[in-house]
This record gives structure tokens, sequence and C-alpha cells, in this order.
């Protein structure tokens, strides 16, 4: 059986929280330009981009509300990881 210290289960659980809170701030951002767009163009595609990344807020401020309050250990880890390399690339993208 694999066995993992407490010291590191304790920094990847740090690491969720710092990524939890980046992953906000990132969607803040995208939801931002995604306004500042549909107020300029009044488009089905960006109302619909305004939708996704409302809901898509609510779901990582619920997450890191639960990540806060419980420990979810690698799982948890891992699913912030993605989310935060996924929101960095279409951050990106939509900036430019």
């Amino acid at each position: 059986m694999l066995y993992i210290s407490p010291e590191f289960i304790n920094i990847i659980i740090i690491i969720s929280k710092l990524l939890s809170i980046g992953n906000i701030f990132l969607l803040t951002g995208l939801l931002y330009l995604y306004w500042r767009s549909y107020q300029g163009m009044k488009s089905k595609y960006t109302l619909g981009l305004l939708f996704f990344a409302s809901f898509f807020l609510f779901q990582t401020i619920a997450l890191a509300i639960a990540l806060f309050l419980v420990n979810w250990f690698i799982t948890e880890f891992f699913i912030v990881l993605l989310e935060f390399v996924g929101l960095s690339i279409l951050l990106k993208i939509s900036w430019e």
C-alpha cells in the first residue's frame, strides 16, 4: 500500500485552496470580458458565454467553500488543478 505522509497531504490541501481562489478570479475576469463584449454586440453567443461563466463561477464558489470546510485530499487537488489550467487557457484566448 502506498503511504502518503500527512505533511504532503496538508501541502496538497493548501495548494488546492489557493487554486480554487485563483479559479474564482479567473472566472470573474472572464465574466468581465464577456459582459463588455455582450454590451457591444448583443450576441446570443456572448450571452451564452455569460450564462456559462456565471454558473461555472457559482459551482466553483460552492466547491471552494466545500474545500475549506471538508478536506477532499488528492482528488480535489487534481480537479482544481485541471480547472485552473483550463480556465487560464480560456481567459488567454478570450483576452485576445
